[in-house]
């Protein structure tokens, strides 16, 4: 291993224990990097008060808070003395006091992990897209490396609206093959009254709106039309939209097919992929460029139905570890639903596969070893960059 940096910051809007994929990853670096000796901050939003926070996570009030984005022109000074910044992009409000600190001080190496586009409707689409034309520019050529969980979203996002594709790199995010494994759990059968006869559908996600692009609505509609086959649709998750789903349910008659179990603990939430016979991910939006939850499915050795979305079709391989449909497609999201519900040995099989690719692919140890090749390379560029 190369000599380690002094220290090293992460800035992220969101931290466990809020539940979301930027956060998540975030939190797997910092407490992967930490673990090999590294000396690793994390500057985030307090968004919420957390009692036994460890002294290297760092929640900071925002002048203004909406959503996930808030303003903290304190980053600025607090970012100060260390050897390389990591921002997890997008952070409105976030980003860009560690972009003018980057201008003032480019001596200090900065890595933009490039999470997804920002995309929305109404006005808050409006602001995203003005943001996109006017500031985003700016803060990415001030970045020395451009990290994204894969090139086949990067070249349908908006980076590849601009020039920067020499500093962009690919770096998927892992999965804890251990803690992820297949299974059987005759506990959770018991708690939910399922029989072994019952295929098990599992969606796992957040039900609040800033997530409404997870595909839900579509899922449910999706799945009245198979009311004579035999199955069960378990949904992990909570949010405000969650009374919503659970009335478009009974309205659809499914209110007795589908299981709200709710938010459910970290440690519990294998025990629900080794429940299921397989997993549904229908996002319908850009916003979703990687999919987390389709990698645990496949450590837990089930196959994951998922929108055809770039970076998704990356994880889910289309006849091999999952199916891909186009996304928003009720229609071809039933058919899918249909085929594994019919063909047991077919989801089996593509399960089997789901398991392998992620022990080849998704292991988290060469992923931080490139992580970390990536960051000595900023370090100790020959020449830092000049605007």
């Amino acid at each position: 291993m190369k000599k380690k940096p002094v220290t090293i910051a992460h800035v992220v809007c969101t931290y466990p224990p809020y539940r979301g994929g930027m956060g998540g990853v975030a939190f797997e670096y910092v407490e992967r990097l930490r673990a090999l000796g590294y000396n690793v901050h994390v500057f985030t939003i307090r968004d919420q008060e957390v009692a036994d926070d460890p002294r290297h996570v760092h929640r900071i009030p925002s002048i203004v808070h909406i959503g996930n984005a808030g303003m903290l022109p304190s980053l600025f000074h607090r970012l100060a003395g260390f050897d390389l910044v990591h921002l997890h992009y997008p952070f409105f409000g976030g980003a860009e006091p560690v972009i003018v600190r980057k201008a003032m001080r480019p001596d200090q190496g900065l890595v933009m992990t490039y999470h997804m586009d920002a995309v929305a409707d109404g006005m808050k689409g409006a602001i995203f897209s003005a943001h996109r034309r006017i500031l985003f520019p700016w803060l990415i050529n001030r970045v020395d490396r451009i990290l994204v969980s894969s090139l086949d979203y990067a070249k349908h996002s908006a980076l590849a609206e601009l020039n920067v594709m020499d500093r962009v790199e690919e770096h998927a995010f892992g999965i804890d093959l251990e803690r992820f494994h297949p299974g059987e759990e005759e506990a959770l059968r018991e708690q939910y009254s399922l029989t072994h006869n019952t295929p098990i559908i599992l969606f796992v996600g957040g039900l609040d709106s800033a997530h409404a692009f997870k595909g839900v609505p579509q899922l449910l509609e999706s799945l009245s039309g198979l009311v004579e086959y035999e199955w069960k649709l378990v949904i992990v998750g909570s949010g405000d939209l969650k009374e919503t789903y659970q009335a478009h349910a009974a309205t659809l008659g499914l209110k007795e097919r589908v299981i709200f179990a709710g938010s459910v603990s970290s440690e519990d939430l294998p025990r629900y992929y080794r429940l299921a016979d397989f997993h549904v991910f229908p996002s319908t939006k850009r916003a979703e460029a990687f999919g987390l939850v389709a990698l645990e499915a496949a450590a837990s050795g089930i196959p994951t139905i998922a929108s055809n979305l770039p970076g998704v079709r990356t994880v889910v391989l289309d006849g091999d570890t999952g199916l891909l449909v186009p996304p928003g497609d009720v229609v071809e999201l039933r058919n899918a639903i249909l085929l594994l519900l019919e063909q047991v040995d077919l989801r089996e099989r593509l399960g089997m596969s789901a398991r392998g690719n992620a022990q080849r692919k998704y292991g988290w140890d060469p992923l931080m070893e490139r992580l970390l090749e990536t960051y000595d390379s900023v370090l100790h560029q020959e020449s830092k960059r000049h605007y």
